[in-house]
């Protein structure tokens, strides 16, 4: 039987490291606790492998709970005016908004996902040139991102059959 990890602190605690250390920290006990109790190397006793099975569920926990940081560079023209970005993380299609007067270092969260910071980094105007098409998202970007939030679920999709196959009969 496996216990559940219920916060955060929990499951850092799990790991051996405290939740200021952070991610990195906690990925690294981790993998140096796994190679320990792993059943290649330890032979699998009820007590290892419950103990294997805390750490997976602990790690699952951090990775699903942990926020997620990204960083945009921007040109000064750009963040005088504001603009609208997307971005890919994982799998994932991320729209942010980056309002007119924006500061270099200004924290800002993606558009839906609150658990996603985005640090925009202001580039001084030496450093690159102003491209006027950079400050519209690239179409296909746009048309991936708009897909992915107009794309009906698997339950709304089942609902529409079922409708269909009653109109039908």
């Amino acid at each position: 039987m496996t216990s559940r990890v219920v916060s955060l602190d929990a499951a850092f605690a799990v790991l051996g490291v405290a939740r200021v250390d952070g991610v990195a920290a906690a990925r690294a006990a981790f993998r140096s606790r796994v190679k320990h109790l792993h059943p290649d190397v330890t032979p699998p006793t009820a007590a290892t492998l419950a103990e294997l099975a805390r750490i997976v569920a602990a790690m699952d926990y951090i990775r699903a709970s942990a926020p997620v940081c990204l960083e945009i560079e921007i040109t000064a023209a750009q963040a005088e005016r504001g603009l609208t970005r997307t971005l890919r993380h994982g799998d994932k299609s991320l729209l942010v908004r980056i309002p007119p007067g924006t500061r270099d270092g200004t924290d800002l969260a993606a558009v839906g996902e609150e658990r996603i910071s985005v640090t925009i980094r202001v580039q001084s105007a030496e450093e690159a040139p102003v491209d006027p098409r950079s400050d519209f998202p690239d179409a296909a970007d746009l048309d991936a991102f708009m897909h992915e939030f107009s794309r009906p679920s698997v339950t709304t999709r089942l609902a529409r059959w079922v409708r269909k196959a009653q109109s039908a009969a």
